[in-house]
């Protein structure tokens, strides 16, 4: 779970809050788990057949999206995206600082 948890750039918290009713509806499995033990995910056939449902809209919105945007635009702002959660995942594994930065203003 922390591995996908920081894959997707969530608490793992947020993360199981979010399969479980995916796991309810029968369209993911979680096997294993506990404190420090690995849990394997899954889709299910169900879960399958969901995707498949919906993909086609997803792929439509998508390229719907590019079409608005531009081939240039869309592909700068995917990579922007990236480098802001890159930034996100350094700023959360670095510790918080004990000062204020340098040149802050304090307005009172």
């Amino acid at each position: 779970m922390a591995e996908l948890s920081d894959c997707l750039g969530l608490e793992r918290t947020s993360l199981v809050r979010n399969l479980q009713p995916l796991q309810r509806d029968g369209l993911v499995t979680a096997d294993g788990g506990g404190r420090g033990i690995r849990v394997e995910l899954a889709i299910t056939a169900k879960g399958r057949k969901q995707v498949e449902k919906f993909m086609p809209a997803w792929e439509s919105a998508q390229s719907t999206a590019v079409q608005v945007l531009g081939e240039k635009r869309w592909s700068a702002l995917l990579a922007d995206l990236e480098k802001v959660a890159s930034a996100l995942k350094i700023k959360k594994k670095s510790p918080t600082p004990l000062h204020p930065r340098h040149g802050a203003h304090h307005h009172e």
